[in-house]
């Protein structure tokens, strides 16, 4: 449909785009001489917020330092054509790796973030040389470049003429209760707020980090990207006065483990130029799927890249911090246990002492559980040999076992640190609780276990969760959840996104932050009539992307570095 014509003095204003750093810029066209109409520039005074997105475990790129060689380039789907080829050889590649060669590849040590992954810039505005510039080549795109694209596109149009723009007049003002809000302490958006937000100039930054290092660690790595590189780019590029830099926060956008890193950054290090949160799936409390995948492999066509067996899984896992500091913390389920030993009709087995034999029985799953070289342990002796793949073992004065048992200990205490540390005072969260997407809540090794347990026995762990004997039939083997418990706070913890079940998603409720949205069959509102998100494509889903909006026009409201503002919150 073509516009209405201009009348002879109407005036004409002048589009707003992005050069190829990112900056605003105004470009006009010559008109004949006989047109008389005004070329009108809307220019806003300069004030930035830089959103920063941090993204989950495995979602940043890593190269090896050495060499710069690509070491994890997480597949983007089957679609282009050049993805479809891509997703092909990524399988192909790592279908032919095992426990050795992934150990050896994947050491924190040995890798940096790469930023010279594909991107996508979609309707942003950007071109593909400031999308890179701002770090969206570090991550896999297909799950993070489109939301990034949408908030960039969105958050630079909210208002013109003092008038909403589309999205913003037609679905942002509806009520957070719509969206799956549960705890109502908050309002909607107003136009007021609209109006108050559309003075910052909103960019939209990503700050991959190495996944296989502590959070701890990688939260002072985004540190320095934001006081390093993000903050001086105004400055340095966009002519910025040094006092209002200064002055400069950032709002923090995460995904999954990303909330960790935050958390880890504004809570633990007390980094104070951080305006607030938004987490998104956040494994807050921890995730008892990695014990699934430990012991079992992954499932489906991910097993092929990120690993099929015990074996696989347990050879990089059990080396990096990071990825167990996934494990469930002992605030997970509120210290209740997620470890259940049952026989072949299901019904939890008891100790010599007559205790349920469900773990954590006294909220230690990092003695119980994790260090535990039983038969039903993360790391049982049996898969010993994964910890170290190496063949320079000898002569060293502390064995692997020792070495993942301190490494054990650290996650005990970064659980311990930023539990008490709580959340940044401006946090909003939002997280998939569907009772249809099976998350691995209840852990339940069902069978006869005596055999195991008889002095001298020989395991036969099959690594995908199964004990074998050609002698007795009936051995533990792990099988999908629920336990029925009879415990209402279990029930309502029950489902999730297929990797973080409800428990820990909803955490961050439980400790009171501003608001949380809950999404799924055990979410209210009218966003909630359809199925929940899976956990890696959440921010592909409209309602976490109401959410994060949501979150990041609210926290703006504490802005004040705009040249208007009179200084203060």
């Amino acid at each position: 449909m073509s516009s209405e014509p201009l009348e002879p003095n109407q005036d004409v204003i002048i589009p707003r785009s992005r050069d190829s750093l990112g900056r605003p810029v105004y470009k006009a066209q010559l008109t004949r001489t006989d047109n008389q109409s005004e070329k009108v520039a809307l220019i806003r005074q300069t004030a930035p917020l830089p959103v920063i997105f941090i993204p989950g475990i495995m979602g940043t790129n890593l190269r090896n330092k050495a060499d710069k060689s690509e070491v994890w380039r997480p597949p983007n789907g089957l679609w282009p054509m050049d993805d479809l080829f891509a997703s092909i050889g990524a399988l192909w590649t790592w279908a032919w790796r095992g426990p050795t060669a992934r150990q050896e590849l994947l050491k924190a040590e040995q890798v940096k973030v790469d930023d010279q992954g594909t991107i996508d810039v979609g309707q942003s505005g950007l071109s593909e040389e400031a999308a890179r510039l701002r770090g969206w080549g570090k991550v896999m795109r297909s799950a993070y470049n489109p939301v990034m694209g949408l908030m960039e596109r969105r958050l630079d149009n909210i208002v013109s003429r003092r008038e909403l723009q589309a999205w913003w007049n037609d679905e942002a003002l509806s009520p957070p209760g719509d969206q799956g809000e549960e705890q109502g302490k908050v309002g909607p958006i107003d136009e007021e707020e609209l109006l108050r937000a559309s003075r910052y100039q909103f960019d939209v930054w990503c700050a991959g980090y190495n996944w296989l290092q502590s959070n701890r660690q990688s939260a002072l790595d985004v540190r320095d990207y934001i006081e390093n590189t993000v903050l001086p780019f105004y400055q340095k590029e966009c002519g910025l006065d040094p006092e209002q830099v200064r002055r400069m926060k950032v709002i923090l956008v995460t995904h999954s483990m990303g909330g960790l890193v935050a958390r880890a950054l504004t809570q633990l290090h007390g980094y104070e130029r951080v305006l607030g949160v938004v987490h998104g799936v956040q494994p807050a409390t921890g995730s008892s799927t990695i014990y699934h995948h430990m012991r079992c492999g992954y499932e489906g066509i991910a097993q092929v890249v990120l690993g099929r067996n015990a074996g696989e899984v347990t050879a990089i896992v059990a080396n990096s911090a990071g990825a167990l500091e996934l494990a469930p913390s002992a605030e997970y389920r509120e210290g209740r246990p997620w470890l259940f030993l049952c026989d072949a009709q299901g019904q939890v087995l008891k100790d010599i002492d007559g205790k349920p034999r469900a773990y954590p029985q006294n909220q230690d799953p990092y003695e119980e559980i994790y260090k535990n070289t039983t038969w039903y342990g993360l790391v049982p002796e049996q898969n010993s040999q994964y910890l170290d793949m190496s063949d320079k073992k000898e002569g060293l004065r502390v064995g692997p076992r020792d070495n993942f048992e301190d490494l054990i200990d650290s996650i005990a205490n970064f659980h311990g640190e930023l539990s008490a540390a709580g959340y940044h005072s401006e946090t909003y969260a939002h997280y998939g609780a569907d009772d249809s997407r099976h998350s691995w809540r209840d852990l339940i090794w069902k069978g006869d276990p005596t055999p195991l347990e008889t002095p001298g026995a020989t395991l036969n762990d099959d690594e995908n969760g199964t004990y074998n004997s050609w002698f007795r039939r009936g051995l533990p083997t792990i099988v999908q959840g629920p336990l029925e418990t009879g415990n209402p706070l279990d029930a309502s913890g029950s489902g999730g996104d297929e990797t973080v079940p409800t428990d820990s998603g909803q955490a961050p409720a439980l400790a009171g932050v501003k608001a949380s949205f809950r999404h799924g069959s055990k979410g209210k509102g009218q966003a909630n009539t359809k199925r929940g998100y899976e956990h890696q494509e959440s921010y592909n889903d409209a309602r976490a992307q109401w959410a994060a909006l949501y979150g990041v026009i609210k926290i703006t409201q504490l802005a004040d570095w705009h040249p208007n503002d009179k200084g203060g919150t």
